[in-house]
């Protein structure tokens, strides 16, 4: 069977199951990037993000089990294995790997290898995640790359890049002018060019953290796609900034 059509007799499958999560996955991911806006200090790279996002997760109730796999315990054991179904960094072919994945709990009982695939072939994510931050050495390709793997989701993959302007450069300087030239090369631009899509979400935020002045306008700029321009919340602005990330999730 063809990988195109394996997906489609997968989501059919899938539809009669009706897991449908997609609502609380969009909370936690409000939840996760609020706490990241507010507190920005609290991660230092993208595996720090991970981990909030996945902790968000575990709370969806139906995310805070094991699941039963096909993987027998022993050779003539009746008894098999379980797993959960978040796991970070799992395998996308071609030696890539996806940050998180989310299975559905029907399809887990296909698991019949101990590295959690169907024979040799890696499970398609019911919703997968690829994080980004300032320290991503080209946003670009990154951007692209995370596209192309999120694009084997059965439901929806969400692509959510948080830049940190850490520079402490004033306003109304040269130094702060080249800071914005380098934040629009190479952060900025690539979003506005971006086209959203109806499978893959994507986020982008960028965050001044801090500078040598008394006040900071737009601490938080969230990318908006209907009105392709960068948003400017308070970064206390806790419903305004559930109501601009969800506007992007919907």
């Amino acid at each position: 069977m063809k990988k195109g059509e394996r997906l489609k007799r997968i989501r059919t499958i899938l539809g009669r199951n009706k897991m449908d999560i997609k609502q609380e996955v969009n909370q936690a991911i409000v939840n996760f990037l609020i706490k990241t806006i507010k507190e920005p200090l609290i991660s230092f790279s993208e595996a720090d993000l991970q981990q909030m996002l996945v902790e968000e997760l575990h709370k969806i109730k139906v995310l805070s089990k094991l699941y039963p796999t096909s993987v027998k315990r022993g050779q003539n054991s009746k008894s098999v294995y379980s797993t959960s179904l978040i796991h970070r960094e799992y395998g996308a072919g071609d030696k890539s790997r996806i940050d998180v994945v989310i299975f559905d709990k029907e399809h887990v009982r296909e698991i019949n290898d101990i590295n959690l695939t169907k024979g040799k072939e890696y499970l398609p994510p019911l919703y997968a995640f690829e994080l980004g931050t300032e320290k991503s050495p080209d946003t670009k390709n990154h951007f692209q790359n995370d596209f192309k793997k999120l694009g084997n989701c059965i439901k929806n993959g969400y692509l959510i890049h948080v830049y940190k302007d850490t520079t402490a450069s004033k306003s109304g300087t040269g130094r702060r002018e080249n800071t914005e030239k380098k934040i629009e090369a190479k952060f900025k631009s690539i979003f506005n060019k971006s086209k959203p899509d109806s499978k893959i979400k994507v986020l982008a935020m960028l965050l001044r953290v801090y500078r040598k002045q008394s006040k900071i306008i737009g601490k938080c700029e969230i990318y908006t796609h209907c009105q392709e321009s960068w948003k400017k919340i308070s970064i206390n602005g806790k419903e305004k900034i559930k109501e601009a990330i969800l506007g992007e999730l919907s």
